[in-house]
């Protein structure tokens, strides 16, 4: 959740991207200026009022979103967590490597670059892609010009390109999720896969979590996907071959700070205790789901 203030113009009402508007929405949960919402047909859960896409790639554009010091905004402590989400990404390539051996392979919002890390290590050719232009260039001076900047819906990558595509962590702030999906498939090769890691708003974690739920990251995450909301979104176009409870490897001091909603700039005994659990690394169930589809 954020603490920052909005201006009405930068709100906007959304609607189902399944359904279409016509059968309404139930409120879920109500993070004044923003409510979580479910629609009524199919179950999909989202954010609406919501923030514009245009307000939204601003935030995301600014180094301070990488090193926020709002508690539960944008992604504090991500580039001091390197070697967790190394091990993270390493950890679920292993699920897709039952598929496919490595090949050419695309993250899609990739931030600093910690999957193409991951993923050369197991021999792909990888790529990035990411609409955050602090990021980008965190990124590029590692990998260079395998990272873009951009989204994939207007990215100028040719028509079969790709074995994979991964949006680990992603899904959940595309605000178009079906032309997504078409621009996904365009890049990838006849049988080639996407892996998407995201939040489920039907794990057992969001229900026993209620409000206080870790991925209610808010105004960032704008759609909730359960296993049968996506099943249906893939259904025309993908074969679903998994789809599974995800998570993450991370400190316990990095848990106990989302937990509690602390901020990155404690100070303290607070912090000695922080630091003292940070040295500390367990895999945590984090009420996310990876779903793997190959194209049809």
């Amino acid at each position: 959740m954020t603490n920052l203030r909005f201006a009405s113009s930068d709100l906007e009402t959304a609607s189902c991207p399944l359904c279409g508007s016509v059968p309404g929405t139930s409120l879920r949960q109500d993070f004044d200026p923003f409510r979580v919402v479910s629609c009524n047909n199919c179950g999909l859960v989202f954010l609406s009022p919501r923030l514009t896409e245009q307000a939204i790639l601003k935030l995301y554009a600014d180094e301070a979103y990488y090193v926020s010091e709002v508690a539960g905004q944008g992604y504090d402590e991500y580039l001091e967590i390197r070697p967790n989400w190394v091990r993270t990404f390493t950890r679920r390539l292993g699920e897709i490597g039952k598929y496919q051996k490595p090949g050419k392979a695309l993250d899609i919002g990739c931030g600093p670059g910690f999957f193409l890390e991951a993923a050369q290590a197991k021999g792909y050719d990888a790529y990035g892609l990411d609409p955050s232009d602090y990021i980008v260039k965190v990124a590029r001076e590692k990998f260079g010009s395998r990272i873009q900047h951009g989204v994939i819906e207007t990215a100028d990558y040719p028509a079969n390109e790709f074995d994979l595509v991964v949006a680990f962590d992603t899904f959940e702030h595309v605000y178009h999720p079906l032309e997504w999906l078409d621009a996904a498939r365009r890049i990838l090769k006849t049988g080639g896969l996407l892996a998407i890691t995201t939040p489920d708003p039907s794990s057992t974690l969001a229900k026993l979590s209620g409000r206080n739920w870790v991925s209610f990251k808010l105004p960032e995450h704008v759609f909730y996907w359960s296993p049968g909301t996506i099943r249906r979104a893939l259904a025309k176009d993908w074969d679903v071959l998994e789809i599974n409870r995800a998570g993450q490897y991370a400190t316990l001091g990095f848990l106990f700070r989302r937990l509690l909603r602390l901020q990155s700039n404690v100070r303290g005994i607070l912090k000695w205790k922080l630091d003292l659990l940070n040295k500390f690394s367990i895999y945590s169930d984090n009420g996310s789901m990876t779903v793997i589809a190959r194209k049809k």
